[in-house]
């Protein structure tokens, strides 16, 4: 990360991005030792969900329970091909051990996040507090960001693709076909998946949408059809504004009701 040139020490390009991501040198180069690598026998999303997760930056350090080590054990079999780092010898390094698998766990609800998992599901599955999801998500995205600028610095642009993608799933723990839809404003992975579900698939989609058909999908109301439709760039009818004005009174009317 530094050089002496003329008795002065100055900082590499590697140890300046360093530290203009503010993370740990530790931290940085195990993602180098990772990203220049060959890498492992097979790349996955796990590949990186590791790699981040075998930092010291990673933070909440899960812990793993007894109850979880045998079906942790039986995943880092299963999985070992796809990880950049090997694990400890258990009757060698015990406690360098268990460190690894409180590593695996980690990236196994981070893998669970940007698959759909309900966030119930994952608390449950994993016994994790909501606290210690939100932070581990926004760690998670916070690294992945990092290592996806040291592998632009390497000259590893497929790692970089990758890492970019992967960084955005993470921040809104959805599958990569939703990144369009989760990425508009009051648009969450619920009701992503909710619009992608009733066919609207794309950013052009909502655009030629009506918001009437909109309206239809569950959890989509007259105030967030309309800033869809406005955040996309599309058309608002006449026709369109009766439907919401319709939408709003039946909505008021049936909460009067309930009163």
């Amino acid at each position: 990360m530094v050089v002496r040139e003329d008795g002065i020490l100055r900082a590499t390009a590697f140890g300046r991005r360093t530290s203009e991501l503010y993370i740990d040198p530790e931290t940085a180069v195990l993602m180098k030792e990772a990203l220049t690598s060959e890498g492992p026998g097979s790349l996955t999303d796990l590949s990186f969900l590791h790699m981040i997760a075998h930092t010291p930056d990673m933070w909440p350090r899960l812990r793993p329970y007894r109850r979880e080590l045998e079906d942790l054990m039986g995943f880092l079999a299963e999985h070992e091909e796809e990880l950049f780092f090997r694990p400890p010898d258990p009757e060698l390094d015990a406690v360098g051990f268990e460190e690894f698998l409180r590593e695996i766990k980690a990236a196994r609800v981070l893998e669970a996040w940007i698959e759909e998992e309900p966030e119930d599901s994952i608390m449950g599955l994993f016994d994790v507090q909501p606290g210690d999801l939100y932070r581990l998500v926004e760690t998670g995205r916070w690294l992945l960001y990092a290592a996806r600028e040291l592998a632009v610095l390497f000259g590893r642009r497929e790692y970089a693709v990758r890492l970019s993608v992967l960084m955005k799933r993470v921040e809104h723990g959805v599958r990569e076909e939703l990144l369009q839809l989760a990425s508009l404003r009051g648009i969450g992975r619920v009701r992503a998946r909710l619009l992608y579900s009733a066919g609207f698939r794309s950013l052009e989609d909502l655009r030629r949408a009506p918001v009437r058909e909109l309206l239809k999908v569950p959890g989509i109301g007259p105030r967030l059809a309309l800033s869809i439709k406005e955040q996309v760039g599309g058309e608002i009818s006449e026709e369109d504004l009766e439907a919401v004005k319709k939408e709003e009174w039946v909505q008021k009317s049936l909460l009067d009701y309930s009163s």
